[in-house]
């Protein structure tokens, strides 16, 4: 029977890649759960799923010019990304208008970036740049996570209270005559930490580690802040996970830390409902 150290422990402590893996799923935890929970908050899962595969046309260019280098992939990513989001009005005024530009945008972006990458790429370049490569994270790329994860926490800390009044009462905002980019800040943020988690998960998996954990966060009704905290600990939860299942059961990491978030969100709607009925009732008691 397999010790608890052989379980948890020794995968990380004698395989480098499993480490570096680790802390690049940490890192981009510390990002993911600050800006998934809100995105969920202003009700952008749909912008957010567009400009996760946005980034797709710049990161094959980047490829067709240097091949699987992080540096290129993540400029040509972030460029394509953003101008996605100008083009299709993210920041403007609109909403169904929007959401058809968004979509168009989505197709299109999607259909370009698979051509151009399977034009000079192999099937394996292929696979790489949509399911992500968790265990190949090298030096470069884990440095290149960890700089947006910063730049992200750091800006959101910066930021928080306009941020978070525009998730939770736009109107206010308004009513004051904020007139400061926000949310075109935001936006900037959500497509660094999508170019991020490219270098990990690809562009068809990189928004479920941004989404899941800050979905099942917010299944306890806890605030911005409390739902952000448990958002990124949930985060590194899934990622640890998935690292463990994937390694042991000899099977893709990406998709298995994506599974593991899903689990914990199925978790998280009976658990939240549960605690709620119990407070409830003692709350009846007392009364």
């Amino acid at each position: 029977m397999m010790s608890l150290h052989a379980l948890l422990i020794a995968p990380f402590e004698t395989l480098g890649f499993m480490r570096a893996a680790l802390v690049a799923c940490a890192a981009l935890a510390l990002a993911n759960g600050a800006l998934g929970t809100l995105l969920l908050l202003r009700r952008m899962s749909l912008d957010a799923d567009v400009l996760g595969h946005a980034v797709m046309p710049g990161a094959a260019v980047g490829f067709l010019y240097a091949g699987p280098s992080p540096t290129f992939l993540s400029l040509g990513g972030m460029a394509s990304g953003l101008a996605v989001a100008a083009l299709a009005g993210i920041a403007g005024r609109g909403r169904a208008r929007q959401e058809a530009g968004l979509i168009a945008f989505y197709l299109v972006a999607l259909s370009l970036g698979v051509l151009l990458v399977a034009w000079r790429g192999s099937n394996v370049d292929l696979a790489r740049v949509l399911f992500g490569t968790v265990l190949a994270i090298d030096r470069r790329a884990l440095i290149g996570i960890a700089a947006a994860s910063s730049v992200i926490v750091l800006a959101v800390a910066a930021l928080y209270r306009p941020l978070a009044a525009g998730a939770l009462d736009p109107a206010f905002l308004r009513s004051v005559g904020v007139r400061a980019p926000y949310d075109a800040a935001f936006v900037t943020l959500v497509v660094l930490a999508l170019v991020a988690s490219f270098q990990a998960f690809g562009t068809l998996l990189a928004l479920g580690p941004l989404l899941l954990p800050a979905a099942a966060a917010r299944c306890f009704g806890l605030g911005a802040g409390g739902s952000i905290a448990l958002a990124t600990v949930l985060g590194m939860a899934a990622s640890l996970a998935g690292l463990l299942v994937s390694y042991h059961g000899n099977l893709p990491s990406g998709p298995a830390i994506v599974l593991a978030g899903g689990m914990l969100f199925g978790v998280s709607l009976p658990l939240a409902a549960g605690l709620r009925r119990v407070a409830s009732i003692r709350s009846g008691d007392l009364g």
